[in-house]
């Protein structure tokens, strides 16, 4: 009996021991980076165990966790990835590299690229995007100006590290003051996004910063151009110093930022910047100006996602036509309240309101025309939703903004308000499919500088404003791995100031021939008519702009970038043939030389990068 009781509470323990062992199934858990470090999100991780075949998707973080006994090695496969196998040691986390077709996997250039192309003016790198038109001057204000598929022909609304770089007085976007090699990373974002950003948007929205999460350039170059550049800390705090001179201009620039970790999830992130710029080839038209900025955000998620933001900055410049001088200055001041809901669909609301003074002094030149100033307070309310699927990323919102303008010339105050509200549709139907279809249809408008506004106006009193309404379609395909095509047409409407149409239609197409070789091409052709404010001539007329970009880029050696272009300067056609190349020296220390074809004037320079973190 004895012996009986005692097998059994054997045979027990022994099932108590044995459930819990078979009940734990194996995990294995790990992250997939690209070959820049990068998280590789929505990547398929798959492998065979004793059970059969097992597959999990990376999150935002990349990350990933299997469950199956006997898993000795992984497949990772994802969207315009070179497909990787990976091999599992017991008991550790899988660490995966895969190779990204940068190419492929973004409209505009990828951070990497940024780095590498030959310009020295970052509107240039930008404009090899897709279906957007770069109009060079050899004015030294305000410069280049960019618009997304030739839509806007003042240009785009500039960003530039979270703050809008916006002259108000002369109602540009200028590019003048940023360096050589200053900007870590450009997203353009198209009209749809109007109603949450108002003046200058109906050109598209150019959003750039110093700093790129993973990446840290820092760049020692001599020849034709004198760029220096060199950058601090981490992915929550960072420092960025640059001076750019040739024999024609001159730019310096300081930017920093700082991401602080609060209790329940919230942060507060603030970013501030300083640069200056000087254009002395000639003293008939010589140019020296300045813009600095301090922006501050506050994030509550729990709080119904609420996001706090308050900007200022301030910007002035002194310029000649001529043997004319002209003094420009002007400031700005912002508040801005949003929140948004979670899930695959989600509404979204906010608030701003902006504040703007500024003057522009005309009164040197021939015609005596007299020194304008004012202030402008734009108020906005917008508010939409956005829904997620497989087979379609839809975003519909609309935008309300109260204007109200006070000043004029000859210290007389000329008070003028108005009100307008603008629509924006988006839809992406089968976005992760071969097959995409875009759908866009938006409002947008432009507002009179104070110089068309209080002297060249028929009546101060009423708002010269420009309506602007967008239709567009793009159709895509691709093969998820090497090629991509694309087709677009828009059109624009322009009413109100001046009355006309913008007509758009391009191409383009990108093969990533061999994982270290890709080919971008791309074509469009714009017609624009809509005549200059008070006079019958066209702004743009009909342009063809395009550009062929061949790069080789083996990761750890070499990287080579070769460009043909076709662009506007002073509304004539450019062509142009720039290229890059660079190579290793140590892990992260890079030699790099470049050719550039700027506003016909040949650059040539060469140097060393070195890429932190």
């Amino acid at each position: 009996m004895n012996r009986l009781l005692d097998g059994a509470a054997a045979l027990l323990l022994v099932a108590l021991v044995a459930v819990p062992a078979r009940a734990q199934t194996p995990l294995v858990v790990g992250s997939v980076r690209d070959q820049h470090g990068g998280a590789v999100v929505d990547a398929t991780v798959s492998a065979r165990t004793l059970q059969g075949q097992v597959a999990a998707a990376t999150n935002a973080s990349g990350t990933f966790a299997l469950e199956g006994d006997g898993i000795t090695a992984i497949r990772i496969t994802c969207r315009y990835c070179a497909t990787t196998v990976v091999a599992v040691a017991p008991d550790e986390p899988v660490v995966a590299i895969v190779r990204r077709f940068d190419a492929l996997a973004a409209d505009s250039p990828s951070p990497w690229d940024l780095a590498n192309l030959p310009y020295a003016h970052v509107e240039s790198s930008i404009a090899l995007r897709p279906f957007t038109l770069l109009s060079q001057t050899s004015a030294p204000y305000p410069g280049s100006a960019l618009s997304d598929r030739g839509l806007g022909p003042s240009g785009s609304l500039l960003i530039d590290n979270g703050t809008a770089n916006y002259d108000i007085a002369a109602g540009q976007s200028p590019y003048q003051f940023i360096p050589a090699q200053f900007e870590a990373s450009a997203v353009v974002r198209d009209a749809t996004n109007a109603y949450a950003y108002g003046d200058q948007a109906a050109g598209g929205i150019v959003d750039v910063t110093p700093f790129a999460t993973g990446l840290s350039p820092e760049v020692a170059t001599f020849g034709s151009d004198l760029i220096a550049r060199i950058q601090a800390g981490s992915d929550d705090a960072g420092v960025a110093l640059a001076s750019f001179s040739n024999n024609q201009e001159s730019r310096q620039r300081g930017d920093l930022f700082a991401r602080v970790p609060l209790p329940a999830d919230e942060s507060f992130t603030v970013a501030a910047g300083t640069e200056q710029s000087r254009y002395y080839d000639s003293p008939q038209d010589a140019f020296a100006g300045s813009f600095s900025f301090a922006n501050a955000t506050f994030d509550m998620p729990r709080a119904l996602n609420l996001t706090l933001s308050a900007v200022m900055d301030r910007g002035n410049y002194y310029w000649t036509a001529g043997e004319y001088p002209i003094p420009t200055g002007w400031s700005d001041s912002g508040f801005s309240a949003g929140i948004h809901s979670n899930g695959s669909v989600f509404g979204f609301a906010d608030a701003a309101v902006r504040s703007s003074t500024g003057f522009d002094d005309l009164e040197a030149l021939p015609y005596g025309a007299p020194r304008v100033a004012a202030t402008l307070v734009q108020t906005r309310g917008d508010a939409g939703v956005t829904a997620h699927g497989d087979d379609y990323n839809v975003t519909a919102g609309v935008g309300a903004f109260w204007f109200n303008y006070d000043g004029g010339t000859l210290g007389v105050s000329q008070p003028a308000h108005t009100a307008l509200a603008v629509p924006s549709l988006d839809a992406q139907l089968f976005p992760n499919g071969k097959w995409s279809l875009t759908l866009q249809g938006s409002g947008s408008f432009t507002l009179p500088t104070f110089e068309e506004q209080y002297i060249f106006a028929p009546d101060p009193a009423v708002v010269q404003l420009e309506r602007n309404t967008l239709e567009a379609v793009q159709l895509n395909y691709t093969d998820a791995q090497r090629v991509r095509v694309s087709f677009e047409q828009a059109w624009q409407n322009v009413t109100g100031a001046s009355t006309g149409k913008i007509l758009s239609t391009g191409f383009s197409a990108t093969w990533q021939i061999t994982p270290a070789l890709a080919l971008r091409a791309w074509t469009m052709h714009a017609t624009d008519n809509v005549p200059l404010y008070g006079a019958g001539l066209p702004i743009g007329g009909a342009s063809t702009v395009n550009a062929s970009w061949l790069t080789y880029d083996m990761p750890g050696a070499l990287r080579a970038d070769l460009i043909y272009r076709r662009d506007l300067l002073d509304s004539l056609p450019f062509y142009h043939v720039d290229g890059s190349i660079s190579g290793p020296i140590d892990r992260r220390l890079r030699w790099y030389a470049g050719v550039e074809d700027r506003q016909r004037r040949t650059f040539v320079d060469v140097g060393v990068r070195f890429f932190g973190r």
